[in-house]
């Protein structure tokens, strides 16, 4: 029996099936949401996000604007539109000495390169980066007008009011020096506002530096002078008082030169000798035909024994002594000592003297030079600061920082959740 359906049957019925249908579709859409996968940040579960959730993803979007936008987009604008540009001037130069010291002679042998050149160059370097270096240059020109320019921006110039070590801290961030020791080669490079005030700047420095490494041995070679000049005037009373002695002895002995008068002497017996060597001939050529009475052989007789008295009288004075007095060679024997301690006064004198004009030449030449072969010029375009460069490290650590602390809070969440 087929039984008849009402009209509010059929309206239950089509009612139940639009429900089965939506409740069909909830199913089915649940079903796709539960195959798609998670979100990170909500953590991976469920189908809505706690407020747990959306706290996580809010401390995380706060913190890479706090700790990567903001600083990135602060720096990228002072970089780009606030920063003063800054002229560099370099130079190179290397360290020449007049004259090479014996260490340093030495070092070349050994391979060390001259231990008192590296010496005096890591002394150039650190001096350039002194306090000594910045009061001098302060004393000569306005080195504080010079980093604090008007036109120069607020985080990049000096405060004129603050102290020198202020300004010393400030002027070795401006000065870089550095010595390379193999190539023994100096580099110097400045900074400032302007492409004058770093090129003035540079000249200054290197002459000071120059002025410094002559300065270090100029204490040693004015002892120098000082003592060789003592040691010469040492030597001229010597050699005065040598001088007098000698003229003393030449007023008492009677003669200025015994070995003068000895030769005199001597030629004068040589002639005696040689007269009386004719007298003798003369008397051997008579022979037997003259009697030995006769006036001319009583004559050369006479001439002969003059002859021979002579002789002897002058042979006397040269070496025999004499009754009362000194023979020649006794008095030229006093005379000698005496001139040879002239002679010795003398040497030393002339020594003396040559070791003073030495002293003196040394003290006034310029023992050390700067030799610069990277001369310093004027800059056409700043230097400084290297804009992208500068960005990059402050943008870099800033996102390094920000995923570090992302990844540790990441889990921390999930070691929590379980």
């Amino acid at each position: 029996m087929t039984a008849s359906l009402t009209g509010s049957d059929l309206v239950v019925a089509a009612d139940g099936k639009s429900k089965a249908a939506a409740i069909g579709r909830a199913l089915r859409r649940a079903a796709r949401d539960a195959r798609m996968p998670a979100s990170i940040v909500s953590g991976g579960t469920g189908f809505r996000r706690t407020r747990k959730d959306r706290l996580f993803t809010l401390g995380l979007a706060a913190s890479f604007v706090a700790i990567v936008l903001l600083p990135t987009l602060v720096v990228g604008i002072y970089y780009g539109l606030v920063a003063s540009g800054q002229y560099a001037t370099e130079v190179r130069f290397s360290l020449r000495n007049g004259e090479p010291g014996i260490a340093d002679m030495l070092g070349g042998l050994t391979g060390g390169g001259g231990s008192q050149q590296s010496q005096d160059s890591q002394i150039i370097v650190d001096y350039a980066r002194s306090r000594t270096m910045v009061e001098s240059l302060q004393n000569e020109i306005d080195l504080r007008g010079i980093f604090s320019r008007d036109d120069a921006d607020h985080f990049s110039r000096f405060k004129k009011d603050k102290p020198i070590e202020a300004l010393v801290r400030y002027w070795r961030k401006r000065v870089d020096a550095h010595y390379d020791k193999m190539a023994g080669i100096i580099t110097l490079e400045v900074r400032a506002f302007t492409p004058e005030d770093s090129f003035l700047l540079t000249e200054k420095i290197i002459e000071r530096c120059e002025k410094l490494v002559n300065d270090l041995s100029q204490r040693s070679r004015r002892d120098a002078l000082k003592q060789s000049e003592l040691e010469l005037h040492r030597a001229e009373t010597q050699l005065k008082a040598a001088s007098a002695d000698m003229r003393e002895a030449q007023n008492s002995q009677g003669m200025l030169d015994a070995t003068v008068e000895a030769e005199a002497l001597s030629k004068i017996v040589t002639i005696l000798r040689m007269d009386l060597a004719k007298a003798q001939q003369q008397i051997a050529g008579q022979g037997d035909t003259v009697s030995s009475d006769a006036p001319q052989v009583r004559v050369l007789n006479s001439r002969v024994q003059i002859l021979e008295d002579q002789i002897n009288k002058f042979t006397t004075q040269i070496a025999d002594k004499k009754q009362g007095g000194e023979s020649l060679a006794d008095r030229k024997r006093a005379l000698d000592l005496k001139q040879t301690d002239q002679a010795i006064a003398m040497q030393r004198y002339i020594m003396a003297s040559v070791a003073f004009e030495n002293a003196r030449l040394d003290l006034e030449t310029q023992k050390a030079y700067l030799a610069p072969f990277v001369r310093p010029m004027l800059a056409t375009r700043p230097t400084y600061p290297k804009r992208w460069w500068d960005w990059f490290l402050i943008s870099g650590p800033a996102l390094l920082a920000w995923g570090l602390l992302a990844g540790g809070a990441f889990l921390v969440r999930d070691h929590m959740a379980k």
